[in-house]
């Protein structure tokens, strides 16, 4: 790191964004160290096309001190395409910090890729690592054994055996040299790492003979199964032997695709799901969906839903989860859809009758006001951003046992997923010009060559088929190929999401406010509706369908709700004709409206005491008569005065079912409003989206511009990178951890920003008879296997053992 300019630091920081949460470091020694953990190195390998995977498994499997001309013989890389495919793996991975080359054009992997890979194309550590804790005297025996010059110390004698193993003509030689038993006995361990324990006999002879020139090694105590160093295993598969290296992705069949075409199955498709996503919504404000007591929105809700809005099941789920990802949707209470009764049981064990109870409604937030308001472009961009970070797929309807998930139902995240969308991206863009994919499997698959270690749903007829088939319900992906609003939704992100929003609208037609009213009481809509001509139609029309063109249809009980709503005749007529663009109704609607405005209000019911009154002495009389408001016990006590004996409500429902248009009045006299689907849950933040945030510990992931002044802010360190990372004759926080061996992880980073800044801190000291003391100290100064310093406050100065060190706390601590 300390060799890289200002703009590769950042890159990487940006490739790595995990290393620079919170606590943000301050030197490039904490930087090294978090890239080589392991948990921040896997969650890199889920990006990561399958060359890269198989370059840096090779590397692993090669040890530290392999060099590229290795690597190609290894892959069988020499030249050509795969040449060139190798050197393009080498940097992406260098890139994100998996492997980096040294002035010796050495390549380095790593050092957390050998826990992700314990035993690296099916090979055993190389003979660097299995050797290290052997003894001066027996890497000298090995030398000899193998007629080699025999240096002075041990780091030179182990040097001089790990070149002597590197060259696969000298471990030839050798083998060809060793007794018969030998070679077979080698191949067996390499592939089943089985103990030899005979102490005589033939493979008791030939497995001594092995390890006495270290082709075979046993630990330093002599425990445990004798393993093939790296080296010894390739020399015995020969030299025809490679591993596996893909560097071209799989061609799927290909079909000739127009631009035009494209662009126009898109559009249709992301304005059909964007219609369909506002009427969903619509149908959520006007009649609340139930969730389960143990979360989301359970078989019977969508069904409804699903025939409400003429919606498949599929495209509902989508909807449902995007609109939450978008923050227009929340449970009952504002908190996210799922119940706490018994969602931490496992499905199989909770009760049927359980899973349909229900427990409050969905709830729609003041967001979704707003959205509705919007021209169809913001809406789907806010939609499509939210299917983009959904922490799993929202349309794998079943589970791991084969049973149904409720929608909106929270589950574990999955990082593959998001990986998954952005592989899809990734490959379908890659795809040639004016070509795309015959079929979906032949996408999915190049889909798995991007993204080979995202996991893949079980019920899938073939890879990746349930997140293709989300493209295209978006429109992300039509024909086979990526469109062109798939190619900004891959360059979109919070920091830059005007290039995603400019497309939609130079593509998705604008929202229309006219609707042409017709004489069979129909209102029709060309091309995705107004947010205006929505809300109007909805209060004042059932709709009956939708798409490309949306039709409602007037009846006396939708023009009653939208005079009980506060329009009067005259105010619901003049937004219609402003609407048609016309100057006269439809004679059939203008006579609904009449005569709907004729009844309403003719009965009006008021609170307490559910009061009846009215001007006609003849209709009180009819319903005082009527039959079936018996169960109101109705009672006359003027000629235009009756009495209810049950509440408000219920007075209005029973009167409304009989075909009455009663209206409820206040104790002022004055009208009370029935203005259905206004109730908002408590704005909140989207539940699904916001800040990124590292899938390893959940802290929220920096911005782009919090890394550039990151990688500054360490560049500018005095001295430049390399005093960013401390001297040279100073210990590196691996090494400090080897020589203190009771110090946490914590203790050991903040021992060593404190010996390289100069701080003082707090030591606690494990003395004599498991005695520990606490020490404030000062003046740090490392000279292994001490540590000096002097106590806070005075001239005494301390000589502490590091293999006693117990803890190291900051010296603020309290």
């Amino acid at each position: 790191m300390a060799g890289l300019d200002l703009e590769q630091l950042y890159r990487l920081l940006r490739a790595r964004p995990d290393t620079a949460v919170e606590p943000a470091p301050r030197t490039l020694a904490e930087v090294a160290e978090r890239l080589v953990r392991p948990g921040s190195a896997g969650v890199v390998l889920r990006r990561l096309p399958v060359p890269c995977l198989q370059t840096a498994e090779a590397l692993v499997a090669l040890g530290p001190r392999a060099g590229r001309h290795e690597l190609a013989r290894l892959l069988d890389a020499t030249g050509g395409e795969r040449a060139a495919g190798l050197d393009t793996a080498l940097q992406a991975l260098a890139g994100q910090g998996l492997a980096w080359p040294d002035e010796h054009d050495r390549l380095h992997p790593n050092p957390a890729l050998r826990q992700i890979w314990p035993s690296p194309l099916g090979l055993e550590a190389p003979v660097a690592e299995l050797l290290a804790e052997a003894t001066s005297e027996e890497l000298r025996s090995i030398l000899l054994l193998l007629d080699q010059r025999v240096p002075v110390t041990k780091q030179q004698r182990l040097a001089t055996l790990t070149d002597h193993f590197a060259d696969p003509r000298r471990l030839d030689a050798v083998l060809a040299d060793a007794p018969a038993g030998v070679r077979p006995l080698l191949l067996e361990h390499a592939e089943t790492a089985r103990a030899v324990f005979s102490p005589s006999g033939e493979v008791g002879r030939a497995a001594r003979w092995a390890r006495e020139r270290g082709l075979l090694v046993r630990a330093h105590h002599g425990y445990g199964p004798a393993r093939v160093p790296a080296e010894v295993t390739l020399a015995l598969r020969g030299p025809s032997w490679h591993a596996p290296f893909d560097p071209v992705p799989p061609e799927p069949e290909l079909v000739p695709v127009g631009a035009a075409e494209v662009a126009r199955e898109a559009v249709s498709a992301a304005t059909a799901f964007t219609t369909q996503a506002a009427a969903v919504l619509a149908e959520c404000a006007l009649h609340p969906v139930a969730l389960l007591k143990s979360g989301g929105v359970g078989p019977r809700e969508l069904g409804r839903l699903a025939k409400t809005t003429r919606c498949s099941e599929t495209l509902l789920r989508l909807v449902l989860e995007c609109a939450l990802a978008a923050g227009l949707l929340v449970g009952a209470g504002g908190g996210p859809p799922t119940g706490n009764r018994t969602a931490h049981l496992p499905r199989t064990t909770r009760r049927a009758a359980d899973l349909e109870a229900e427990d409050g409604p969905l709830a729609l937030t003041p967001q979704y006001d707003s959205w509705r308001e919007e021209d169809p472009a913001r809406q789907f961009v806010a939609l499509a951003a939210g299917w983009l970070t959904l922490p799993f797929t929202p349309t794998a309807v079943l589970d791991k046992d084969g049973k149904s998930w409720p929608a909106l139902v929270t589950r574990a995240p999955s990082p593959s997923c998001r990986h998954a969308r952005r592989g899809l991206l990734t490959a379908a863009g890659r795809l040639p010009a004016e070509r795309g994919a015959a079929r979906a499997a032949g996408l999915g698959r190049l889909v798995a060559w991007h993204r080979p270690l995202c996991d893949q749903l079980p019920q899938e007829p073939a890879p990746f088929a349930t997140v293709i088939q989300e493209a295209e319900l978006l429109g992300v992906v039509a024909r086979g190929t990526l469109s062109p609003l798939g190619a900004a939704l891959a360059g979109h992100s919070a920091e830059q999401p005007q290039g995603l929003l400019d497309c939609a609208r130079r593509l998705l037609p604008g929202a229309t406010e006219r609707a042409r009213l017709g004489t069979d009481l129909t209102a029709v809509v060309a091309g995705p509706p107004g947010g205006r001509l929505t809300a109007l139609l909805d209060a004042a029309a059932d709709r009956e369908s939708h798409g490309t063109a949306s039709v409602w249809r007037f009846t006396a009980g939708s023009i009653r709700r939208a005079l009980d709503g506060g329009r009067s005749p005259q105010q619901l007529t003049a937004e219609l004709l402003a609407v048609g663009g016309v100057e006269q109704l439809p004679q059939p609607l203008s006579y609904l409206i009449g005569d709907t405005a004729r009844r309403h209000g003719r009965v009006r019911v008021v609170a307490p005491g559910s009061v009846l009154y009215g001007e006609d002495p003849a209709l009180l009389a009819e319903l005082l008569a009527h039959r079936r408001l018996a169960s109101l016990r109705l009672r006359l006590i003027a000629p235009t005065v009756l009495v209810s004996a049950t509440g408000p409500e219920a007075t209005l429902a029973a009167l409304r079912a009989e075909g009455y248009a009663p209206v409820e009045e206040g104790a002022d006299g004055t009208l009370l409003l029935e203005r259905a689907g206004t109730e908002r849950a408590p704005a909140v933040p989207p539940q699904r989206s916001g800040p990124v945030r590292s899938p390893r510990t959940g802290r929220a992931l920096p911005s782009s511009a919090d890394l550039r002044e990151l990688a500054g802010r360490l560049f500018t360190v005095p001295g430049g990178p390399a005093a960013a990372y401390g001297k040279p004759d100073e210990l590196t926080e691996e090494e400090l951890a080897r020589e203190t061996p009771r110090l946490m992880g914590s203790c050991v980073s903040r021992l060593a920003r404190a010996i390289r800044a100069d701080q003082p801190i707090t030591i606690e000291y494990l003395a004599g008879a498991g005695e520990v003391v606490e020490y404030d100290v000062c003046d740090l100064a490392l000279d292994p296997p001490f540590l000096h310093a002097r106590r806070l406050g005075s001239e005494d100065r301390l000589a502490l053992s590091l293999a006693s060190l117990y803890t190291v706390l900051p010296i603020d601590r309290f």
